[in-house]
């Protein structure tokens, strides 16, 4: 967003394209922006009140205000008599899109990436094998990964893909993009139901997520379909501190 240097009282003139949006937005967006690309990691301090008023040459009270959305936004943390630190916030994902976890991130400009990543080819419990209709007896493809965006763990997920499919063994190729593994073996997911629930973090979640015992947690179970056929279900269980789903409904 491009400025001018002139003033107009305590506020500087903005572009005509510009005028329309309120000063504190225009510098809160700039904020934002140098958080999430990381110009501001996480745990460092913001420049103070009056040196921020100096960066965009605006008042203290629109500096207050900027300041005040990214706080309810969870991305930064008022300390008094310390500062401002920044945090990672919650990140949004949209409920209605047929989006890996991978191409949603990049769609909103973060960087996702896999902490760890583990493959295993086994027998499931009664209830998986039930849902996707095969025999107890037959091994699935098992794939547990605990997911980060921006270098901030997020969720531990673990994917059951039908026993249909073979899937490399090798658990270094499950650090990228899951569905543009399973397109490379021609499976593609054409639609999804997902439900989402709250729980307590069980220890193996809290030992991924590096949580305290005892801490809630969201919980998000995705079935993927291909032409009607049910051929992924994930688990996936994130830290409600940091991560958040939203959904769009047009009438």
């Amino acid at each position: 967003y491009e400025m001018s240097a002139s003033l107009v009282g305590s506020e500087m003139c903005i572009r005509d394209s510009e005028r329309t949006e309120p000063l504190w937005l225009n510098v809160y967006k700039k904020i934002k922006y140098d958080i999430t690309t990381l110009k501001y990691k996480e745990g460092d301090y913001l420049p103070n009140e009056l040196e921020l008023t100096s960066i965009y040459n605006v008042s203290r009270i629109t500096v207050r205000t900027a300041l005040a959305k990214l706080a309810d936004d969870g991305l930064i943390k008022r300390i008094k008599g310390k500062g401002t630190v920044v945090q990672r916030g919650k990140i949004g994902e949209p409920l209605l899109k047929i989006r890996g976890f991978t191409q949603e991130m990049k769609q909103n400009g973060l960087i996702p990436g896999t902490d760890y990543a583990k493959y295993e080819q086994k027998t499931v419990s009664g209830y998986v094998a039930e849902i996707f209709g095969v025999n107890l007896s037959k091994k699935f493809n098992v794939i547990e990964r605990v997911r980060s965006i921006n270098g901030t763990t997020v969720g531990y997920f673990v994917t059951y893909i039908t026993p249909d499919v073979a899937l490399p063994h090798d658990s270094s190729l499950y650090y990228g993009s899951l569905y543009e593994l399973l397109e490379e073996k021609g499976i593609v997911v054409d639609s999804v139901t997902q439900t989402i629930s709250a729980e307590i973090a069980d220890k193996t979640t809290v030992k991924m997520l590096g949580l305290v015992k005892g801490e809630a947690i969201m919980v998000m179970k995705r079935f993927g379909y291909m032409n009607g056929k049910l051929v992924e279900y994930s688990i996936c269980k994130y830290d409600g501190k940091r991560y958040e789903y939203k959904m769009e409904m047009k009438g």
